[in-house]
């Protein structure tokens, strides 16, 4: 009687996983939501019931199928390194354009200026050719969600200095020089740093709350949450360029860089 019930249970759960996973949701919006362990009591229920073979036969082909979906294609290959990486270019020019594109579609009354993202949370390079969901899942693992904040110019270099503290992190729309583990030569968008223009930066929450030991971004104006996985908006962003026919790509610009 034990073993039915366990069995109903387990089958139970992987019903739930499987719906989680599959049906009306977009691949762009795959979250993994539970593990289970798969031991000898799993394989005994599993291996008595050709149904619930099935069932998992017919998730693992689903899930597959939505890991292996082609988001776009990459040009060479590309790895996150401090100070400055073409990967890390890359995440931080596509947060800036989310960012802007967020700001636009809400009709607020400011866009963003620049992204900062953290080296440590890309995890993995991306290789050269073909993009598939689960590259971009191994890539960003963490769910973390976009948020946009507004500094004066003042509190926005007390960032930027930790940010050189550091040797550097994945920053979008500006560059600056590092000398003595201070921020230098700061310029956004091509003006120099104005200690009171307000600033609009988007990052994730993980960086905002303080961890990566950013713990300038305490110092802000305002804090909006976008409630969007990064992930998830990458992923849209990597169809949207592969819908208008560009390849990914990104190289060493000198946004960051050391002085001597």
């Amino acid at each position: 009687m034990k073993r039915k019930f366990d069995f109903a249970i387990r089958f139970l759960l992987i019903l739930f996983l499987f719906s989680a996973c599959s049906g009306t949701n977009n691949s762009n919006k795959l979250e993994y939501k539970a593990h289970y362990a798969v031991d000898s009591l799993w394989d005994q229920a599993s291996q008595s019931d050709t149904a619930f073979q099935h069932v998992i036969a017919n998730y693992k082909v689903q899930l597959d199928d939505q890991m292996n979906k082609v988001l776009g294609i990459c040009d060479k290959d590309m790895i996150a390194r401090k100070p400055e990486s073409d990967l890390s270019n890359f995440v931080a020019d596509a947060m800036l354009e989310i960012g802007k594109t967020y700001c636009e579609e809400n009709h607020l009354s400011h866009s963003v200026d620049i992204a900062v993202m953290n080296q440590g949370g890309i995890r993995t390079a991306l290789a050269k050719g073909k993009i598939t969901t689960g590259r971009i899942f191994e890539m960003l693992p963490f769910k973390n969600k976009l948020v946009i904040v507004s500094m004066d110019g003042k509190q926005l270099k007390g960032l930027l200095d930790q940010i050189a503290s550091f040797g550097g992190e994945g920053i979008g729309g500006m560059k600056m020089g590092m000398k003595e583990k201070k921020a230098v030569e700061i310029s956004i968008d091509g003006k120099p740093l104005q200690e009171d223009h307000i600033y609009y930066v988007i990052s994730i929450d993980y960086l905002v709350n303080g961890g990566g030991g950013l713990t300038a971004f305490a110092n802000r104006k305002t804090f909006r949450h976008l409630h969007q996985k990064l992930r998830n908006e990458i992923i849209t962003y990597l169809l949207h360029k592969q819908e208008i026919g560009e390849h990914i790509t990104a190289k060493l610009d000198g946004r960051l860089y050391h002085v001597e």
